[in-house]
């Protein structure tokens, strides 16, 4: 049985080993303190020291000393020797594995593990299971480890890289890469794998293992830190999904939020940021500012110039909204005359695109009716998604987004079927079709942009953003501030040096 809503949004259902919680937007929040922030970029955080002191570990990282060793529940290293640092008697690693070392710890903290910490301690992972980890290459790379040295796999994994970015772009199905990896996604840098590999083995003594090979997530990992290190040198444009990346599933952007002063670093360092989400509210700029007030209020509260609250936006209804910050700090929509492109307007607004989502409402219903489901319809202006009203099974969901795929594959219509982890919603258009939109409207190209998700999977709504960006696919919250630093380093190196 369906119930059928309009409107606001109702609490989510969880799903059956984890819960999502709801927090109102209404709850007490603390004033960030500081002084008003200017333009030219200074930071008092630690990574604008350590990029002053480039010359310990230089624009490359520098020549990393000691063995990383595990961390376990508290923190404390083990394993390994190297040379002791002035931090606490901490080996002296470089900044990757210096931070992934304070990721695991936050895991193991918020996980209440008494145990060593392990990169796949995501509570999201742990909860969703490995249908959120999917990928071709990761999985190849994988593979290839059970002939070859870890060493040996990412030197060849950098070159096959290398020579797609040789070949026409019309003909890069023909590399060698793309015929052993037929799903591989767009490149559109060459990454320093190996560089990365010996960055992250400092931490996690990866290449030194004989019999428990890399996991999707070290390989994951792996190849983010490479493709910082390709993109900080001309990034100009960085964009976030949201639920899962900048903040916890079905939370909201609190005051407290690690990413408040990163993102306003990248925008004082003139680099663009933007919110690419799915969340869409036709009219009701006030509601998308409800789902950031943190930030928002961040940003009045550093009486931030202009020319630096200009560089952020925020992409709603995967393609369907365009906001910016105006002058009393609030969102406003960006006229669509000003950024909609001339494909946007083949499709929006006309009774193609009411009949389409009959059509999709239709299927929903009924085929979660056929899988036992129980759920209620939330109809939006370009959006209908069914959310089980009690308890149910994660894969039931990606079973009803991928029948949905299917089913209108034949529409004229673009859009994204997605399990959203305890929904499944059909958009009209695409993070795509927006982000596409929005780097002609700033005048950025694909090299110049990153795009950082958690929903890469065949029915996550990041997918289709890999043939538009460059991507980093986080699991939490942490990972993503973890990458920023490292970013926000290797740009401050790259302008210093």
């Amino acid at each position: 049985m369906a119930t059928t809503m309009t409107g606001a949004m109702t609490p989510r259902a969880r799903c059956l080993g984890g819960t999502r919680a709801m927090r109102g937007t209404n709850a007490p929040r603390g004033r960030r303190a500081g002084p008003p922030r200017g333009t030219g970029g200074t930071s008092t955080t630690r990574e604008s020291d350590d990029a002053s002191r480039a010359g310990t570990n230089g624009a490359e990282g520098g020549a990393w000393e000691g063995a990383g060793g595990s961390v376990t529940n508290g923190g404390r290293a083990s394993g390994g020797g190297g040379k002791k640092s002035a931090r606490g008697g901490e080996p002296d690693v470089g900044r990757a594995a210096r931070y992934m070392r304070e990721l695991i710890k936050n895991q193991v903290n918020a996980n209440h593990l008494a145990r060593a910490g392990s990169v796949t301690d995501s509570s999201v992972l742990r909860r969703k299971g490995r249908l959120k980890e999917q990928d071709a290459l990761i999985e190849f790379i994988v593979d290839l480890h059970k002939t070859h040295t870890t060493e040996e796999v990412f030197q060849k994994v950098e070159a096959w890289i290398d020579e797609v970015l040789e070949v026409p772009k019309e003909k890069r199905r023909f590399s060698k890469l793309s015929r052993m990896v037929p799903q591989v996604g767009f490149f559109f840098h060459r990454l320093p794998l190996v560089k990365a590999l010996r960055e992250y083995d400092e931490f996690s003594q990866l290449s030194k293992r004989r019999y428990v090979l890399p996991n999707f997530a070290e390989v994951r990992h792996i190849l983010n830190i490479a493709q910082v290190h390709a993109s900080s040198k001309d990034v100009r444009l960085v964009t976030f999904d949201a639920d899962g990346t900048l903040y916890a599933d079905g939370m909201h952007f609190e005051d407290d939020n690690k990413m408040i002063e990163r993102i306003m670093q990248f925008m004082e360092l003139g680099v663009h940021v933007a919110i690419v989400t799915a969340a869409g509210y036709p009219g009701e700029p006030s509601k998308f500012e409800g789902r950031l007030k943190g930030l928002v209020d961040a940003f009045a509260a550093q009486k931030l110039p202009k020319e630096v609250r200009e560089k952020f936006h925020v992409m709603g209804g995967e393609c369907n909204y365009l906001l910016r910050v105006n002058d009393d700090y609030r969102l406003e929509f960006v006229p669509s005359s000003e950024w909609h492109t001339e494909h946007m307007y083949d499709w929006r607004d006309n009774e193609d695109v009411r009949q389409f989502l009959d059509r999709a409402e239709d299927f929903l219903t009924s085929y979660a009716k056929h899988l036992g489901v129980q759920v209620d319809v939330l109809r939006k202006e370009y959006a209908v998604g069914v959310i089980p009203q009690s308890d149910t099974i994660y894969e039931n969901l990606e079973e009803i987004a991928l029948a949905c795929q299917a089913e209108l594959s034949d529409s004229k219509i673009p859009f994204c079927a997605f399990n959203g982890g305890n929904d499944v919603f059909v958009d009209v258009g695409n993070k795509h079709i927006g982000l596409q939109a929005l780097m002609k409207y700033l005048n950025v190209a694909g090299s110049q942009t990153l795009h950082v998700g958690d929903r890469f999977t065949l029915t996550g709504n990041d997918a289709k953003v890999r043939e538009a960006a460059s991507i980093l696919w986080v699991a939490s919250p942490d990972e993503t501030t973890f990458f920023m630093r490292l970013l926000y380093r290797d740009i401050l190196n790259a302008r210093i040096l």
